[in-house]
């Protein structure tokens, strides 16, 4: 078993999560053209996708005792992604808005200043066990 995650990694995750969620609010905030703003949106859901399978991965890996809340986390929020990319892409009809672009954000940042942030102080702990018992063994 070789994790070659850092834990610092997963907080590198998760600034970019941020940064594209917060790319979108201030797309839609003054107005940019519809596919910039579908761009972003895709970028975003893709992206959490990514992250989310990753830091799952790693939650099994390291034993996470708390996976299956955290993981129903991520499942609701990629359910509410995928709505407001199915309500607002090409084929939909509304326009996204500022209000909902910020309930993304808010949701996204509580879930990381709570949720992620036990894991990633766990995943460090375990890491550096991990780290230190095969510098030890080899």
């Amino acid at each position: 078993m070789n994790p070659e995650l850092d834990p610092n990694d997963i907080d590198a995750e998760h600034h970019i999560q941020l940064g594209l969620t917060q790319a979108l609010c201030d797309a839609v905030n003054r107005g940019a053209d519809e596919a910039l703003t579908q761009e972003i949106l895709d970028q975003l859901v893709a992206y959490s996708d990514m992250h989310f399978l990753s830091e799952q991965l790693l939650m099994r890996l390291s034993g996470y005792p708390d996976y299956g809340s955290h993981a129903l986390e991520h499942d609701h929020l990629m359910e509410r992604l995928e709505t407001v990319k199915q309500q607002y892409g090409s084929a939909g009809e509304q326009t996204f808005t500022l209000p909902e672009a910020k309930v993304i954000l808010e949701f996204l940042a509580g879930h990381i200043s709570t949720q992620d942030r036990h894991f990633t102080d766990y995943y460090r702990d375990w890491y550096r066990d991990w780290a230190r018992r095969n510098a030890a063994a080899g």
